[in-house]
């Protein structure tokens, strides 16, 4: 094993840290984060109009008229949910400024702009779809280019040249004239290059060629498991694996989230099994690794006190998905002894949970994108009912079938040193190493 972790680290810990720090994989990831309170606050005044009870239906239609307290309710998500690709555009362009240290306001109205200008307007009408999740890879994707232009032709230092006396606000912003100039004929060659296609304008295309096939294979059980193994795998060495993968895979199923939610709305058939939320409230029981199991059976059936002690701190925060002390004080970061059950348990969940869904055993995911520190059991509930709620139990159960042997073998290790400490009076619990 102590070979395989050193070739591990000579060989892929570098790609590995190149991929964690990529500006543009960093700009995207916190963009998602950061926009992730709007896309919560959305859902919840959608649950609200939608509350999967028909007594719960009955009661608002009888108090405020037929769809009337759905309506204005609605109208929260509408401004957020289905804003989606809109704010990602404004919060990736806000991000990679700050990253590359260039003009924040300037580079974030400049990508608006640029949006604007390719999205052609028919009779008057805006269309709104581009501003969801469906626009949300040409947002991602002008973001990035026009920060880039904006920075590059800004560094170049053409300006007019200003007398001394011009105040500073006045030159910063004459600074400017030529990156947004540079700007604006990118945006617009990129609007008449694609009106000379087949598809009319750059939205069309892109979800067309580009955003269709990802979608398909964002549903894909194969990729699902791809990217978790992956994520698992870099939480090994201590690399936050959510977020380097959510960075590439989180635009595809939150683009799938909003689209059940939508159908769910609507009374429609759900069309996505995997998504957002359903692997936030299947596979993340207590965080990456589907810790809740492990940190239960620290407490239920270990003999070592110090695996016991560390059981009872981590719980409270596992309870609310936060795994952090499980994951840095067991340590699970470097143990070769549970490299196994970390590494599948979150792989296994998932395909428990699409099966499930596939041959209809559980409802799918509707969409409501509840807080990630939502505990397990109620998530369950929220996002698919008494069947969402009975899959988390099986799914902690088979969590804890597959920590409990390599568990025992660390108690039993970590047991005997405790005697060994007890008799000798000598040995610190905190030197031990795994």
């Amino acid at each position: 094993m102590k070979k395989f972790i050193d070739l591990i680290e000579a060989k892929l810990m570098p790609v590995a840290n190149k991929i964690a720090s990529n500006d543009i994989l960093n700009a995207i990831r916190h963009s998602m984060m950061g926009m992730a309170p709007f896309f919560m606050i959305g859902s919840f005044f959608m649950l609200a109009a939608y509350f999967p009870s028909k007594g719960y239906e009955n009661f608002l239609n009888n108090t405020f008229g037929e769809g009337v307290f759905q309506g204005i309710v609605t109208s929260v998500s509408g401004a957020s949910i289905n804003m989606m690709g809109l704010f990602v555009l404004i919060a990736v362009a806000y991000n990679y400024a700050h990253i590359k240290k260039t003009d924040i306001i300037y580079s974030v109205v400049c990508t608006l702009m640029a949006f604007l200008i390719v999205t052609p307007i028919t009779d008057g009408v805006f269309p709104l779809e581009w501003l969801g999740a469906k626009g949300m890879f040409i947002s991602i994707i002008l973001a990035i280019v026009v920060t880039d232009i904006y920075r590059k032709v800004k560094a170049l230092g053409i300006a007019p040249k200003m007398p001394d006396s011009v105040p500073p606000a006045v030159m910063k912003s004459f600074s400017a004239l030529m990156p947004i100039l540079a700007v604006s004929i990118f945006a617009v060659t990129l609007r008449v290059i694609f009106m000379l296609t087949p598809y009319g304008d750059i939205h069309n295309f892109v979800f067309e060629i580009v955003q269709k096939p990802l979608l398909i294979l964002g549903n894909n059980v194969i990729s699902l498991l791809v990217a978790e193994v992956t994520g698992q795998f870099l939480w090994f060495f201590g690399l936050q694996g959510n977020d380097i993968v959510g960075s590439v895979m989180s635009p595809i199923w939150l683009a799938q989230n909003e689209a059940n939610l939508q159908a769910f709305t609507a009374g429609l058939d759900l069309p996505n099994i995997i998504t957002t939320q359903m692997r936030n409230t299947f596979m993340l029981i207590g965080g990456s690794g589907n810790t809740l199991p492990l940190i239960l059976s620290l407490l239920l059936f270990t003999k070592s006190k110090h695996l016991k002690a560390l059981g009872l701190l981590a719980l409270p925060a596992s309870i609310f998905n936060i795994n952090e002390p499980i994951i840095f004080g067991l340590p699970i970061v470097l143990n070769a002894l549970l490299f196994i059950p970390w590494l599948i348990n979150t792989p296994i969940a998932g395909l428990i949970t699409y099966f499930s869904m596939k041959l209809g055993l559980v409802n799918f995911a509707n969409g409501v994108m509840i807080p990630w520190t939502t505990p397990a059991l109620a998530s369950g509930y929220l996002v698919s009912g008494l069947s969402g709620l009975l899959l988390q139990v099986v799914l902690i159960g088979v969590g804890f079938v597959i920590y409990y042997p390599f568990v025992k073998a660390l108690d039993s290790k970590l047991h005997k040193e405790e005697n060994k400490a007890k008799e000798e009076d000598d040995i610190d619990l905190a030197s031990f190493e795994f």
